[in-house]
């Protein structure tokens, strides 16, 4: 145990992160109760705890009546997060020109341990029938999340891998680990098609002082709009925009992959 964690903290600041922390899971607004559930709190906590929440702005009522969703001050946190991160503004540049070069659907993704989380997105001129959003973004059907699979150790993704895995499926995490190395290592990105719902996308990395994946930048399209090919004239140029943001934050490409 750290000196920090051994020391005695604020207890309800500590439970208050646990209402922000089941808002932040969401992608819609939730009743009281729900909230209260997933916080492990009585509803009648819950409700204390929303006024002081909602004066400060870190909650929002919503329209919905009895429903709550994260509120401004949540998002200007996030925001100032965000910018923080170490060479982000970097990938941030890389992303806007990218979708300016191929007119795809492009983003930046960072890994947490609650999984991949797509900091920032540029929607392509034709929408892909998935719509590009901020926040966590699953692990398996992704290309981003692909990326991570291949670069992390596998004790890092193998409990997120086996929650997305559907019963019945013919991937294990070890094996979709082990195509995802295989493919980034011979490619130098990797992809996800998805015909069923015409949606595919393609990730490359972008790693840092250490060899360590930092970001992955994505192009995210339709098989009719976004050719996946090495020598695409997209994957090209997606594979330029991560050498550049790699070379930009004094990166260098580990000696071995997975």
């Amino acid at each position: 145990m750290t000196n920090v964690t051994a020391r005695r903290g604020i207890q309800s600041v500590e439970i208050a992160f646990r209402i922000l922390s089941a808002l932040q899971t969401s992608v819609r607004a939730l009743p009281l109760k729900e909230i209260a559930a997933l916080s492990e709190l009585s509803p009648s906590a819950t409700s204390n705890y929303m006024i002081s929440l909602v004066r400060t702005g870190l909650v929002s009522p919503d329209e919905k009546p009895g429903c709550y969703k994260l509120g401004p001050a949540s998002l200007a946190l996030g925001m100032s997060a965000i910018n923080q991160l170490d060479g982000f503004d970097i990938v941030r540049r890389e992303v806007i020109a990218l979708r300016e070069a191929t007119l795809s659907g492009a983003a930046v993704t960072a890994w947490t341990e609650d999984g991949p989380v797509s900091l920032f997105k540029q929607e392509g001129q034709t929408r892909s029938i998935l719509e590009l959003r901020t926040g966590l973004i699953p692990l398996v059907t992704t290309a981003a999340g692909k990326l991570f699979i291949a670069c992390l150790q596998a004790a890092r993704t193998e409990a997120l891998i086996s929650r997305e895995l559907s019963a019945g499926q013919e991937w294990s995490p070890a094996s979709l680990r082990e195509e995802a190395i295989g493919e980034l290592r011979n490619c130098g990105f990797t992809t996800v098609h998805r015909g069923d719902m015409g949606y595919v996308s393609v990730a490359a990395p972008v790693w840092d002082r250490d060899g360590d994946v930092r970001f992955a930048i994505s192009l995210i399209g339709s098989p009719a709009t976004l050719n996946t090919e090495v020598e695409g004239q997209a994957v090209r140029a997606l594979l330029d925009s991560a050498v550049r943001a790699t070379v930009a934050l004094g990166g260098k490409v580990p000696l071995k992959i997975g």
